[in-house]
């Protein structure tokens, strides 16, 4: 069987002595792993495709088995450059493509995380200013986009909307941010990180701006440091218990 398919390059290793293997994301497929045979010696069906953060249309075919699949041929369709060449923006796109193939991305919600990298890189490529926690704000908008979301405008239990300066609480067991009232029933926000977070108005708004906003569009200038901060911790928590998933010595883990 044979197809072609728009993907991006998550992940480039060698493979014996002139072969290379990728983890490719694909909107229609999710990531997958393919192998380039022959691609580190001759890149003439390859020209410029197999390096990390490309966009390339590959051809595909499956082994006679089925048991893996084969790049036979690609077409460059675009690659970055300014990220190549800084690496804080090249550490921020390796953290969100790790966590691309750590999340659990099903077939139905290939094209949005396809669209949401693609964003990101866009973003990384031509922003002047970028917040040290886009990586985290990445992670809260792809878990949004696969299911895990909430309206962050009001109270997840009785529907009221947040007064002007109210701070939410962010019972992880809820997995919506409360008013108080509804939140002294237990996991209070106060409690150890395990049990909740708070989150200040202010970091609401980040919170808003992420899950709404176009990333392209994304701008906290207007946002305090530490509000961001809150609301990258508050969400970060919100993963790893509802996902399962959190950074550890370069790489994510499960548990």
């Amino acid at each position: 069987m044979e197809f072609s398919d728009k993907t991006i390059v998550l992940r480039v290793g060698g493979f014996r002595e002139s072969d290379i293997w990728l983890r490719l994301l694909s909107p229609e497929r999710g990531v997958f792993s393919a192998f380039a045979f022959g691609g580190g010696k001759s890149r003439r069906r390859f020209s410029g495709c197999l390096d990390l953060f490309n966009e390339v249309l590959f051809q595909v075919k499956k082994s006679r088995h089925g048991d893996y699949l084969a790049l036979q041929e690609g077409v460059l369709l675009h690659g970055p450059d300014r990220l190549r060449r800084d690496w804080r923006r090249m550490g921020m796109a390796r953290n969100c493509a790790c966590f691309v193939e750590a999340m659990p991305i099903s077939p139905d919600n290939a094209a949005g995380a396809h669209a949401l990298f693609a964003d990101l890189l866009n973003s990384l490529e031509g922003t002047n200013t970028l917040s040290q926690f886009l990586p985290l704000f990445f992670r809260t908008r792809l878990l949004f986009e696969q299911g895990y979301a909430f309206n962050p405008d009001h109270c997840g239990r009785c529907g009221r909307p947040w007064a002007k300066d109210e701070a939410a609480l962010l019972p992880l067991a809820a997995q919506a941010p409360l008013c108080r009232t509804c939140a002294a029933g237990g996991g209070s926000a106060s409690g150890p990180p395990g049990r909740g977070f708070i989150l200040p108005a202010e970091a609401i708004k980040v919170l808003h701006r992420v899950v709404s906003s176009p990333l392209p569009a994304w701008d906290f200038a207007d946002c305090s440091l530490g509000a961001q901060q809150s609301c990258a911790r508050a969400m970060d928590g919100f993963l790893r218990y509802n996902v399962g998933l959190y950074w550890e010595n370069g790489r994510f883990r499960q548990g």
